[in-house]
């Protein structure tokens, strides 16, 4: 089967059951947030387990053994997605023109400092920083989309603005969709969600197709 004749779900472009429009993920949180969700979703690429890409996404973050290099590769791969790809994204958002805020998905462990993804799409987006951070206590959540465990720096006033949200990675989505829904809740109008590698487990019967299409 050809990738283009491989049914995605309209959100992720996870794989989904041949006549469902929504991956169980999303169609769960489309019950749970409705309009708190993500105006746009836009993987930038799949990352098959095992493969160059996936790899990339956990050395650049790596605590132990980060990867200097694989983080260049990530910041060039945003950049150009962005320049080719950016307004298609906006307009999918429905935005009048491009974010006026940026806002990257904190680590859901807690992770100390300022994320690595920062670094990767602070230079490449130019835009100003919101920040999202996780409140003390809450560091571990499920595979659901809840805004409990998420804190907007509220020195920054996003009210009425356009938010473009950037993550690394996406497996179940409600990292990202949390994110979406508490700027939506902090005041953005619209948000569009921008993913470095959307995940794709080649021992998931679900994903099986899929990936032997992008072989």
């Amino acid at each position: 089967m050809e990738l283009s004749e491989c049914p995605t779900c309209r959100v992720c472009r996870g794989p989904v059951l041949p006549g469902y429009a929504l991956c169980y993920q999303c169609d769960q949180a489309r019950q749970v947030a409705g309009g708190l969700l993500a105006d746009a979703v836009a993987p930038v690429a799949y990352a098959v387990k095992g493969g160059d890409l996936a790899r990339d996404l956990w050395r650049y973050k790596s605590e132990r053994d980060r990867d200097d290099q694989a983080a260049a590769r990530l910041r060039e791969m945003l950049a150009s997605f962005l320049v080719t790809y950016g307004d298609r994204v906006w307009k999918a958002a429905r935005m009048p023109g491009k974010p006026r805020g940026l806002a990257v998905v904190p680590s859901g462990q807690g992770r100390p400092g300022s994320h690595p993804l920062l670094a990767l799409a602070e230079p490449a987006a130019a835009l100003p920083v919101i920040s999202l951070s996780v409140r003390a206590g809450h560091a571990v959540h499920g595979r659901y989309v809840s805004t409990d465990w998420l804190r907007v720096d509220g020195r920054v006033q996003i009210a009425g603005a356009d938010m473009l949200l950037i993550d690394d990675s996406w497996v179940s989505g409600a990292s990202a969709q949390s994110a979406a829904a508490a700027l939506k809740l902090a005041g953005a109008a619209r948000v569009a969600t921008i993913v470095l590698g959307r995940h794709l487990d080649p021992a998931d019967p679900r994903s099986a197709t899929l990936v032997r299409a992008l072989s």
